[in-house]
């Protein structure tokens, strides 16, 4: 992890971790494919949020999930994963780990700062813990995962700089 910026009770650091797209029916032999292979049972209801300490498990849409691994883990691994889900006809599972930077955002002013790049409710009642959310930040497309104790936030790489300065101008500002 690299620190980005640590001011007005906030703490972003960016990182990079390792993430598979896997798409499917979330019928129960897909259910079973990801729990053999993670131990963890996919959410039924999207933008809901399971975990363990070694992965995150998020379900985008009707037919998408993404799953983070929270630990270091091999490209060669990735792809036996991969390689063992994609067996089950109707599994697609891709490797989309050099495509997305993540921030790692805490601090009791987080909500209040992405507030100030996008008109998404960041509000408790709306945004619940262990759920995720897909919304602009700064005119930029990312996926947001309220955790446990941070947030979570992905976009493609190629707008990472761009978004970086975003963040620690809302931090400033």
């Amino acid at each position: 992890m690299r620190d980005v910026i640590r001011s007005n009770d906030v703490e972003i650091r960016t990182t990079s971790f390792k993430q598979i797209i896997i798409r499917g029916s979330g019928d129960s032999e897909f259910n079973n494919a990801v729990n053999k292979s993670f131990k963890l049972l996919p959410p039924i209801d999207i933008l809901r949020i399971i975990a363990n300490e070694d992965n995150i498990l998020a379900k985008l849409s009707f037919d998408q999930w993404c799953l983070i691994f929270n630990k270091e883990i091999s490209d060669l691994k990735i792809i036996q994963h991969i390689e063992k889900l994609n067996k089950t006809s109707s599994i697609l599972a891709t490797n989309f780990s050099d495509a997305q930077v993540f921030f790692h955002i805490r601090g009791q002013n987080a909500f209040k700062t992405l507030n100030k790049l996008t008109h998404f409710d960041f509000r408790k009642k709306s945004f619940k813990t262990m759920t995720s959310a897909q919304t602009l930040l700064a005119r930029i497309d990312c996926s947001i995962f309220n955790l446990e104790d941070h947030l979570l936030l992905s976009c493609n790489r190629s707008f990472s700089d761009y978004l970086e300065d975003r963040l620690i101008d809302a931090v400033n500002f």
